[in-house]
């Protein structure tokens, strides 16, 4: 068993939170009585973590306070992203802890990365963004660099991820963005819209005179200009949001299920059968096919934060997370081991550090990984 800084570290976590395996108990013994270098290490971080009270703060830690520390070190230089439930929750909450001392950082700095196999997938060529227009033309749009498309109905540009147009079709398009992406698009009257990851959204590139109507299908932000001549629908295979000037997120990834997430102003989300729920700023509209609405507060980074390349869970179900995680990454993941499908995680994604996700399930959940072809098995 290697004696790297990182493993020090790692089993060191496991040793304050009680999660070491007796096997791994014997070893970090016998590396203390003969191995120098190792007694050091473990000496420095037993240090740290008595000056930090780190034993007094493992019993009070819980999974919720956990992600709160993992939110809290999201804009720091150092994250980790996933933090395992129970005892495996605190071991991932003291390494935040650890890690915001900065006494350790060197530590986590030389962390070995997982192999560059998991990038190199991640970086492999991805289904493009589309915008299938009415008439039945495909266009791929550019994610980065500045483009000029002149069409014979209208006039793309598309520049960082977003696109804007010009035209006076009325006709319904459909953007298209794929598992792995997100994309910005800006309507005629100005509203602005941000679609997450496997989202269509059906649109025209000119409203009629009276209403405001879009579909979509999968996850999308609105920031709805104001035009109190033409209320502004969005309707979903199972609901409609109608407002005037509003900013809100809208959920349909589970099936049976529409969340409507009100971020300001005020909207009315019904079902076709006629049941109506308005909503007031922080309220959360949850409506499932078999009971119907009910209402409940939504903490506002957690709902919006796949705007900026990151993903919130708690308690979340492994087998959800993993179906989440191939949403977000545009890569496949296959559970090896059905066992560990009820195993729930807290913590967050982050779209450009796939090695990070991956090496912080292996330390903090005991799960391995193996990327081949084109998905990733955990086991």
């Amino acid at each position: 068993m290697e004696t790297s800084q990182e493993k020090i570290f790692e089993l060191y976590i496991q040793h304050l939170s009680g999660t070491l395996s007796a096997e791994e108990e014997s070893y970090v013994q016998q590396q203390l009585q003969n191995d120098p270098a190792f007694y050091a290490e473990w000496q420095l971080l037993s240090k740290e973590a008595a000056n930090m009270h780190a034993g007094d703060y493992l019993q009070r830690i819980d999974s919720s306070a956990s992600l709160e520390q993992v939110k809290q070190q999201r804009e720091r230089p150092v994250t980790r992203p996933v933090i395992a439930m129970k005892r495996v929750a605190a071991a991932a909450a003291v390494a935040v802890l650890l890690i915001g001392s900065g006494a350790v950082f060197f530590l986590v700095n030389k962390r070995h990365q997982a192999p560059l196999t998991a990038n190199a997938l991640l970086r492999q060529a991805k289904e493009p963004v589309k915008l299938v227009l009415g008439q039945g033309q495909t266009v791929v749009l550019g994610d980065t660099t500045h483009q000029t498309i002149a069409l014979n109905n209208a006039t793309l540009n598309t520049s960082q991820g977003a696109l804007q147009y010009t035209s006076a079709d009325t006709m319904l398009n459909t953007l298209e963005v794929p598992v792995g992406e997100t994309y910005k698009l800006v309507l005629s009257d100005g509203t602005e819209v941000w679609l997450n990851a496997a989202t269509k959204l059906r649109f025209p590139f000119m409203f009629g005179q009276s209403t405001r109507e879009v579909y979509v299908e999968g996850e999308a932000y609105f920031s709805v200009a104001k035009d109190v001549r033409r209320p502004f629908i969005v309707r979903t295979a199972l609901t409609q949001v109608q407002v005037l000037g509003t900013a809100f997120n809208i959920n349909t990834y589970q099936a049976g299920m529409v969340k409507t997430s009100l971020v300001s102003g005020k909207v009315v989300t019904s079902a076709k059968g006629g049941a109506q729920q308005a909503l007031s700023p922080g309220i959360q509209a949850n409506y499932d096919a078999n009971a119907g609405f009910t209402t409940s507060h939504f903490d506002e980074e957690e709902v919006l934060s796949w705007r900026d390349g990151v993903y919130y869970y708690h308690h979340m179900p492994l087998v959800a997370l993993l179906s989440a995680a191939s949403r977000f990454y545009g890569v496949r993941f296959v559970l090896d081991q059905e066992k560990m499908a009820g195993k729930s995680v807290t913590g967050l994604m982050d779209r450009k550090r796939l090695d990070d996700f991956l090496s912080d399930l292996k330390t903090t959940a005991h799960i391995d990984y193996q990327v081949a072809g084109n998905e990733i098995t955990l086991r």
